[in-house]
């Protein structure tokens, strides 16, 4: 048995061999070994054959997700200002300290952004998991509860959630989106194309 054992090849993560070649040596191997022993220990060599190949297929697979995972992470992050956290074509920053509504869009614009800005489900998701226990202002506000909710570019909020209160001013919260007035200080978030998007803009659109 000792002699069986020490007739085996070594593997090594590093051999070039695809894992079906690799399976067929070893497998013609094996073969040569024991298969003028008996069956059994043929079909046991055999047994160890396949879960050594699915073992390796299984490890090649995950590290090349891991991989993917880690160029596209570093992609988006090229893409977005230092500090910042990209998400689909935005890039979104959260604040570490807590101003009213009006000085919070302020520093946001001396960043060539504004108020966060929420154009999907996935946005929203992820941001009222990234701010933590904290409440953010974003950019919706309204000039009374008679009028429409509007992004800090006057463009009409497409209702994707609605909005609880009955102030002008709309900040994230763990449960969702409420309102309160505007000299109210809490965190805020803002928000911004990523610079690949604002490079890639159409040529013949307006400036």
């Amino acid at each position: 048995m000792s002699a069986t054992k020490a007739s085996l090849p070594m593997l090594s993560t590093t051999d070039s061999l695809q894992e079906g070649e690799m399976g067929k040596k070893l497998e013609v191997k094996c073969h040569r070994i024991v298969s003028s022993e008996s069956p059994a220990k043929l079909y046991c060599c055999y047994g160890v054959i396949t879960v050594l190949t699915v073992a390796v297929v299984a490890l090649s697979a995950a590290l090349s997700v891991r991989k993917t995972e880690q160029i596209s992470i570093k992609k988006m992050d090229t893409l977005c200002p230092s500090n910042w956290i990209g998400v689909g074509n935005k890039c979104f920053y959260f604040s570490e300290y807590s101003s009213n509504w009006t000085s919070s869009q302020d520093f946001c614009m001396a960043q060539g952004a504004q108020l966060a800005r929420i154009d999907s489900l996935e946005e929203l998701n992820f941001l009222r998991r990234y701010k933590g226990i904290f409440d953010h202002w974003i950019g919706l506000h309204r000039e009374s509860s008679e009028h429409p909710w509007k992004w800090t570019d006057n463009t009409e909020y497409n209702k994707l959630v609605l909005i609880h209160g009955v102030e002008g001013y709309a900040y994230l919260n763990s449960y969702g989106v409420n309102s309160a007035r505007v000299y109210v200080n809490r965190r805020w978030i803002c928000s911004q194309l990523s610079s690949y998007n604002l490079h890639c803009q159409d040529p013949f659109s307006p400036s």
